[in-house]
């Protein structure tokens, strides 16, 4: 609810307190007044765009700040997902900069325009006669059925069934995609995977064969270099190690009287002791060294097998290609599980599918309950502002697959008089009949859906004397579940209303200022009474005044 609007240099406003209070509040004025200057403020708190050439004194700034009572409407989500301070009393301000930028702030806290559009659903329902309405919209006639269906678990229970199909779709599809994919890719990968696996790859593998080879490429030199080693270290006579053990003897025996030949024999003999060690390791080789014609050509061949996967696969070495063999074998056994999987997707979008179906079925149902008596209650209305022929039919028709919203594509058809066709409501409603239309619905499905502070903007233009009595008999009772402002000429409305503002422009110099007043009871008799004859109002009009107030 709406508690106070404030205007600061804007336009042909200097200063402007609005104090609307609970149920019906009706805003009077002359033409030019700056009504549609107040509504243009209040845009600008619902995030409407700005421009600095709307202040009235273009060296300060313009402000306009609303107050909002919003204990009822289960914000908090939204605003904890803005990281915005929430308080059940809201504050919205914008500030109009000279240089011609402008901020917004909700609670104190700098808000972007976006937070403010979002939030201004929420807030107020601005029905203006000839703007865009929300009426005209399929989602907004959804919300109306299901708000006169009263029915709130069918539609929760619809949403998440279609929750859970969609993402079970949304996972079958892409399982559908990859398996197309791996047909084309499954025989070219399965080829490369069975030339690596047959090529039974060691690491390390392409090092120890090299060096083999190096071996084997050099066998003579080898052998002989190992033979010749084998003679020099242990030849009988001249033998390394036959002399070495004569010199650890020798110095061995002089080692008592001498401190350094008893070291260097000490020394010696760990030469003496290595060299012999040296000698059988090599004598060990040389033993065991035979050449194999045929292991040279397996050899080469093995080397020049691995060079060859090594470059086609762009690799380094042996262990990439072993890393490459695993992760093709996971990629394969993930294409032969692929159909397992695909096939329990689809056994669980079948059965969900099943099961939403069902629970659209069973929306569907109270949904067309619920249109019935939406035709019914409004069209009721309709008789009531002079519209004894107007029909409203809701019609309700299937969609090829189901919907966030349902199984249904809902549409507002209209017949104004007798004898028409039922049309589409865009192209058949002027908007005189749109506005009784909307309020007719409106009032019928108030109290069963929040709805934010309504605000009608001269919606009863066109029409006058008991229809316009009606039709602010209709916006009383509405405004009691809702805080409704009506900005209104009918004398008829403006005498239904709860509290009265009248809206009015005065000069002072050379300046032209608006001013908004709250009417006393004597003051309003006198308004309206003006409004239904001249200014000074006849005696006549002064009592048709009081009787329309106490007809209200």
């Amino acid at each position: 609810m709406l508690k106070h609007l404030a205007v600061r240099n804007y336009a042909i406003i200097e200063k402007v307190d609005f104090f609307p209070g609970k149920g019906l509040n009706v805003i009077t004025g002359e033409t030019g007044a700056g009504k549609s200057i107040l509504l243009g403020a209040l845009g600008l708190i619902l995030g409407q765009r700005a421009d600095h050439s709307v202040l009235k004194d273009r060296s300060k700034k313009g402000t306009i700040e609303a107050i909002f009572e919003i204990g009822e409407y289960g914000l908090q989500p939204f605003f904890a997902e803005r990281d915005l301070d929430y308080s059940d009393e809201l504050i919205v301000r914008r500030e109009i900069l000279p240089a011609g930028k402008s901020r917004a702030f909700i609670n104190d806290t700098p808000a972007r325009i976006t937070d403010l559009q979002d939030l201004s659903s929420y807030l107020v329902d601005l029905h203006q006669q000839f703007s865009g309405l929300d009426i005209y919209r399929k989602n907004y006639q959804l919300e109306l059925l299901d708000a006169m269906s009263q029915d709130g678990d069918s539609l929760s229970t619809y949403q998440s069934l279609f929750s859970s199909w969609k993402k079970i779709r949304i996972e079958l599809d892409a399982t559908l995609e990859k398996e197309a994919e791996a047909t084309k890719e499954f025989d070219f990968l399965s080829f490369q995977y069975e030339e690596l696996e047959s090529a039974d790859l060691q690491e390390d593998e392409l090092t120890e064969l090299e060096d083999e080879l190096s071996s084997l490429e050099n066998f003579e030199e080898i052998k002989e270099a190992f033979t010749s080693l084998e003679n020099e270290l242990e030849g009988e006579q001249y033998g390394v190690n036959e002399r070495l053990k004569e010199l650890v003897r020798r110095l061995s025996q002089v080692g008592d009287f001498n401190q350094s030949c008893k070291e260097l024999g000490q020394r010696l003999e760990s030469v003496q002791i290595e060299l012999e060690d040296i000698s059988r390791e090599a004598v060990n080789i040389n033993d065991g060294l035979e050449f194999e014609p045929g292991r040279l050509e397996l050899v080469r061949s093995r080397i020049d097998l691995l060079y060859r996967l090594l470059k086609k696969h762009q690799l380094e070495d042996t262990l990439e290609l072993i890393t490459l063999r695993d992760s093709m074998s996971e990629k394969l056994k993930e294409y032969s599980s692929m159909s397992d999987k695909i096939a329990k997707l689809k056994a669980e979008e079948e059965k969900l599918k099943k099961q939403l179906t069902t629970a659209g079925e069973k929306l569907t149902k109270v949904r067309k309950e619920a249109a019935g008596n939406l035709e019914k209650q409004s069209m009721q209305r309709l008789e009531q502002l002079s519209m004894p022929h107007a029909r409203l039919k809701i019609d309700l028709s299937p969609f090829n697959d189901p919907t966030e919203t349902g199984l249904d594509e809902v549409t507002f058809l209209f017949s104004a008089n007798k004898g028409m066709d039922f049309k589409d409501l865009k192209q058949v409603a002027s908007g005189g009949e749109v506005s009784r239309l909307n309020l007719s619905i409106k009032s019928a499905i108030a109290g069963k859906m929040q709805l934010p502070t309504l605000i009608f903007d001269e919606i009863d233009s066109g029409v006058s004397g008991d229809v316009a009595l009606k039709m602010g008999k209709i916006m009383k009772t509405t405004a009691g579940n809702h805080q409704i402002i009506v900005i209104t000429h009918s004398p008829q409305v403006a005498a239904c209303g709860e509290q009265h503002f009248y809206i009015h422009k005065t000069t002072q110099g050379e300046n032209t200022i608006t001013n908004l007043k709250s009417l006393t009871k004597e003051e309003r008799v006198n308004h309206i009474a003006v409004m239904l004859s001249s200014d000074p109002p006849s005696i006549a009009a002064i009592e048709n005044a009081k009787e329309l107030i106490n007809l209200k």
